[in-house]
């Protein structure tokens, strides 16, 4: 049978820790969610206002009034690919006066094509590719008018090859207080039980292996503060993770303390000008060299019952020639 190098290199490389939560597991699931989310740095753990969906915090659904729907396509470098779609509205409980609840249905689907596959004798035996989903479905609750909390169900869904595929759930956590009318506070705890377990005993017969890649659990804790006059929102997220896997019986471990800022005003009725920075580690050596910058702009158009919009994000990838953009169609029920 036909050795594939390209099986041994992503299990290896999956099960070692490097500084930066881009190595280990599940690294696609962090990039963030819709043109808005990153165009604004990710800093939108406590952000309330505007299209909102349960992907940063479980708990922010039950702000969301409209009938929220997102169709996304990110344009990647490397032979990389990401798109996804969400929907999320608030609703009434039955009985319910105070507050309010939520829910969120999400779906991220990313790969990467045109992978060069060998043979055991270096020879090219064609083009593979992989594919990574996560599935998710949040519920959210308004408690008092200015708690909510929140829960995310997460199905990952991976194939790596022919018959070494993972499957697996995982969950979320969130709260959002409002401090003030101007204030928001949440908190998010991430990826918990999530992980991948891989097989290759389809491939290499008795001298397969099965490896368990555990997630890295994120906590997130953000700020966020609306402008007066309804001018836009600012925020802060910093979050922390810290991951311990075992390769060759050695213990690596990452701990990662991230800093993430972001912004968007409304210089004019309808549009939106977003900026930020993500993944500013105060562990790491070069607090710079993982830093994305951020650009976005949006506009949205109010028709009789719905409306309609366009979401666009630029971010300058540290490691990439070429920028990742990201396009989100944007539609409203109201």
């Amino acid at each position: 049978m036909k050795k594939i190098f390209l099986i041994l290199f992503f299990l290896t490389a999956a099960n070692v820790s490097f500084a930066q939560l881009g190595g280990l597991p599940g690294s696609f699931s962090r990039l963030g969610f819709s043109a808005r989310g990153m165009g604004m740095g990710n800093a939108m753990t406590s952000v309330i206002t505007g299209d909102v969906m349960g992907y940063y915090n479980p708990a922010v659904s039950a702000f969301q009034d409209d009938h929220l729907i997102n169709f996304g396509h990110s344009f990647m470098s490397l032979d990389r690919t990401m798109n996804f779609i969400s929907y999320t509205k608030n609703f009434k409980l039955p009985k319910q006066t105070d507050g309010g609840a939520g829910i969120t249905f999400s779906w991220i689907n990313a790969g990467v094509s045109n992978i060069d596959s060998r043979d055991g004798d270096g020879f090219p035996i064609g083009t593979i590719s992989t594919n990574e989903n996560q599935f998710m479905f949040a519920p959210s609750i308004r408690v008092s008018p200015n708690v909510a909390l929140g829960v995310g169900f997460k199905l990952y869904y991976s194939k790596l090859y022919d018959g070494v595929k993972s499957t697996s759930l995982g969950f979320d956590i969130g709260a959002i207080v409002k401090a003030s009318n101007r204030v928001n506070i949440g908190l998010a705890i991430k990826d918990i039980n999530s992980q991948y377990k891989w097989s290759t005993s389809s491939i290499y017969n008795e001298n397969g292996a099965t490896t368990t890649n555990k997630f890295p659990v994120l906590i997130n804790l953000g700020v966020s503060y609306l402008l007066p006059k309804d001018f836009g929102v600012v925020s802060i997220d910093f979050e922390n993770s810290s991951q311990t896997v075992n390769q060759d019986g050695t213990d690596y471990k990452s701990v990662t303390d991230v800093i993430r800022m972001g912004a968007e005003v409304s210089p004019i009725k309808f549009l939106k000008l977003r900026a930020g920075f993500d993944r500013f580690d105060l562990k790491a050596t070069d607090k710079f060299g993982n830093t994305d910058v951020n650009f976005g702009v949006g506009y949205q158009i109010p028709l009789k019952s719905y409306i309609v919009g366009i979401d666009y994000a630029f971010i300058m990838e540290p490691y990439s020639n070429e920028p990742f953009q990201t396009l989100t169609a944007v539609f409203k029920i109201r």
